[in-house]
């Protein structure tokens, strides 16, 4: 069963980035989970797992997309799939400053990954990379 919800839009004149996640309730964990704790928690209902699509539309027709399947959170968490990444607390920011003091302070490589706005790069480049040769776009 897939119950699915555009969470996160941007607009323009014309343009519109929009976020939209799709609930998987029949996931099954694929990732590193020995003991089988990610899937009770799973099948408790207490962690969701969900799909995303960032979707770039010109004047209400889809001209890009971007795709992201099985993300895994805690059930009250999920906004932070696409909130995370401006998070008050710039170590857990996609930084290079902060991840160079990150790695002075522990002594090892930090890697802080963030999906949600590599989608939404990802998008508009191929919405404009689609563009390009439009002429009736520059007139308008």
């Amino acid at each position: 069963m897939r119950n699915s919800e555009t969470v996160w839009t941007f607009k323009t004149a014309r343009f519109t980035v929009a976020l939209s996640i799709s609930y998987d309730y029949g996931y099954r964990y694929d990732g590193d989970d020995e003991n089988g704790e990610t899937q009770a928690l799973l099948d408790a209902g207490d962690m969701v797992a969900f799909d995303s699509c960032v979707t770039v539309e010109l004047d209400g027709i889809e001209i890009s997309a971007d795709h992201l399947g099985g993300s895994v959170y805690y059930e009250g968490d999920v906004p932070q799939f696409w909130t995370a990444h401006r998070d008050s607390d710039p170590y857990n920011r996609n930084c290079t400053l902060y991840r160079d003091e990150m790695r002075a302070k522990t002594g090892h490589e930090c890697a802080i990954c963030h999906y949600f706005p590599d989608m939404v790069k990802q998008a508009i480049s191929e919405a404009r990379t689609s563009l390009t040769d439009l002429p009736y776009l520059r007139a308008a």
